[in-house]
Formats: structure tokens, sequence, C-alpha cells
């Protein structure tokens, strides 16, 4: 039964009390408006589908987050990633309770954010809110009465699907650049990039205890040898004879790791070796169109000479060739870690039947496999011819 009292200011109260059900009240503006409240609680209550807001109303959004912190940050990958988002989510909505977090507070978060950041950052932080609210309602049994907020938000589209694969000279170019690290622990990583299609986190995991070169089988385990990627314990992956003959020459480390060198010192290597074959190509490319200029070899390398070293100023022609080249050639442009890994998969799937590449690289789908799988046309026409 629904009571209603005035308050000294004006404002009116409506208590709920009912047996089996806790005491509910809630303060309004109005009578009309608190007699309105009080029927949509007895209407719940009547048909057992009210959940009460008191704990909700109770824990803020702020705590929330450091419970998830010590409870369930600590079992999960990623958790450098995860801290970042959580933080990003506490600074925006950690004052609020989560009965007053709304679909409509979070649409309003993500246009905003949508001025700042790329979709796929915003899709990123709207997850992490939602993983909040399921663990609080599924775990924590906090009741939010409306459910999930985030399952009422429209997420930004993202179109993240990459099809970079090495063209022409690039692999080349690449290794070679690679090769010039004073570390072999670069060259050997993108090799087995190409030959196995394993992850960077998965290279940097590999242990010369659990590959078999006698019959060339290596065991891939996930990021610091745990679940990979795709929750399995491990996978086996059969070597190539390539990836097989790099390894017998490969220094062995006291520290029993394949690769001892860690993920950031690994992309800073390919980072500065990309940028060194892109030059070079560069410069290559060049001299090939001052020679077809007339330009003699010696006069060429002066030319580049002043490009690297800056000690004169090129001709006007050379730097109106190397705008051109900048601007319009493409080789080693663009060009992640990670690629390597489309490009392993859509040179193994020449070989192997759907189901064997899925062994390979661990995906658990062929809609995810495709996602890797980029075969030329002009291949394909091969194929067919």
């Amino acid at each position: 039964m629904a009571t209603f009292t005035q308050r000294a200011g004006g404002r009116w109260q409506a208590k709920i009390r009912r047996l089996g059900w806790p005491s509910q009240s809630e303060t309004f503006q109005t009578r009309a408006a608190a007699e309105a409240w009080a029927r949509h609680i007895e209407r719940a209550m009547d048909t057992e589908s009210f959940l009460p807001s008191d704990d909700a109303a109770r824990t803020t959004f702020a705590q929330l987050v450091e419970r998830y912190q010590n409870e369930k940050l600590p079992k999960l990958r990623g958790q450098v990633q995860d801290q970042y988002l959580l933080k990003r989510v506490a600074e925006a909505f950690g004052e609020y309770s989560l009965a007053r977090i709304t679909p409509a507070m979070l649409s309003e978060y993500r246009d905003t954010r949508l001025k700042a950041v790329k979709e796929q950052t915003v899709a990123h932080e709207l997850g992490m809110v939602s993983r909040l609210f399921n663990a609080a309602i599924l775990d924590w049994k906090i009741a939010i009465p409306k459910g999930n907020p985030v399952q009422q938000v429209r997420k930004p589209s993202i179109s993240n699907d990459r099809d970079r694969r090495l063209e022409g000279t690039e692999e080349q170019l690449l290794l070679d650049a690679l090769l010039d690290r004073e570390s072999p622990w670069p060259h050997a990583a993108a090799v087995l990039a190409i030959e196995t299609a394993a992850r960077m986190s998965e290279l940097l995991a590999l242990r010369w205890a659990e590959i078999d070169l006698d019959v060339r089988v290596a065991r891939v385990r996930g990021k610091d040898g745990g679940v990979t990627k795709g929750g399995d314990l491990y996978r086996d992956v059969p070597l190539t004879s390539r990836a097989a003959a790099l390894l017998k020459d490969l220094p062995r480390s006291i520290n029993g790791l394949v690769l001892p060198i860690s993920q950031n010192a690994l992309q800073i290597a390919w980072g500065r070796a990309l940028r060194q074959a892109r030059k070079r190509h560069v410069h290559g490319v060049l001299c090939q169109q001052l020679g077809s200029a007339g330009y003699n070899e010696e006069e060429q390398a002066r030319e580049v000479r002043a490009l690297v070293y800056k000690k004169r100023e090129p001709l006007a022609l050379t730097r109106q060739l190397v705008e051109k080249i900048e601007t319009e050639d493409q080789v080693l442009v663009n060009l992640h870690f990670h690629d390597l890994r489309h490009e392993a998969t859509s040179r193994l799937a020449e070989k192997l039947a759907m189901h064997e590449l899925m062994k390979i690289t661990g995906h658990k789908s062929s809609r995810m496999l495709a996602r890797y799988y980029h075969p030329r046309a002009a291949d394909l026409a091969r194929k067919l011819a």
C-alpha cells in the first residue's frame, strides 16, 4: 500500500510497504509524479518483475571499477589496456551511482568522445562499461532495475579489417633492413611470423624446450606462456623448411626463449627497419629516374648523399622526384607486424585445406579465418588456368 506525505519544502514523498518486499520510498516535486511512481512500482511487484534498486543507488561507478580491478582484472589478459579503459570510464562516470547512469548519458558520452578519438576507441570504452555492469549484475548480484544501460546504446560502426600483404620487393627490402639490426631477434621474428602465421605475443613466448626440429613442429602458447588468444592452452604448428633452417642457425639464449626480446623492443626495431627499408627503396627509385634523365652513377650517388647528410642542397629535379615518389609509391607504406600473419595465412591457404589451416592459425571459425585470407586475383587466375 502506498502512502503520500508532503514535506516541509512542498515536495511529496511516496512510500510503499508490502509484505514480502523491501520498503521503497522516493520524493517528487508533485503528488501526481509520486502517485505515478507508486503505481509503476506496485505494478512491478504484482507481476513479480520488480527489482529493488537500493544497491545500485548506493554503489558508485567508481566503487564498481575498484572492485573489478581487485577481483576480475588479475585473472584477465590484456591488463594494461584494460587498466587504461577503466581509468578513462571512471573519470567520466565515477561519481554517479549505478542507478543514475542511463542510456541517454552514455549516448551523450559517445557523441562527445567521437569528436576527439576514433570509433574503435569509443567502442572499447563502451565495451568496458558494459563489462562492468555485467559483472555487477551477474557476479555480484547488484540489481539494476532497467538492466545494462549499454545494451540500449548504438555503438560506433567500425571498419578495421585489413588486407595488407607483402607486395613485390617488400619482403626482401624489409628482411635486409632487419638483418642490419645489431640483434638477430627482430629478423628471426619476422621470418617466423611469415612462415608460421603466429602472433607477435605467441612468437615471443616460444621456448626451445617446445620445439622439435627433427619432426619440424613448434608448440605455440599465448602471451607470457599463457593460453592463446583463441582460449587454447597451446597449439602445435608445423614448421616450414625455411623456418626450421632459421631456427637451427639461431643462437640459443640461457633463459630458454627462442626470441629473448621484449615486445616493446621488437616493435621499436620493426619501426626503425621499416623506415630504413623505405628510405633505401625511395633512394633506389630516385637513382633509376635520375639515370633515365641522363645523370651518371656518381651524380646519382651525390644526390642521395645530399638527401641523407644534408650538407648541401639537392638539385631541384631531385626534390621534385623525391616528392613524387613519396606521394605515389606505396612500397612499405602502412605495413604492420601483424600484417605478416595475413601474409602467412594467405600463403598457407594455397597448400592446405581450411580445417588444416585453422589448426595452424588457431581460428575457431571460417568467418574469422576469412579476415586473414587475402588471395591475389592473379594467383587465383593461375589456378584456374
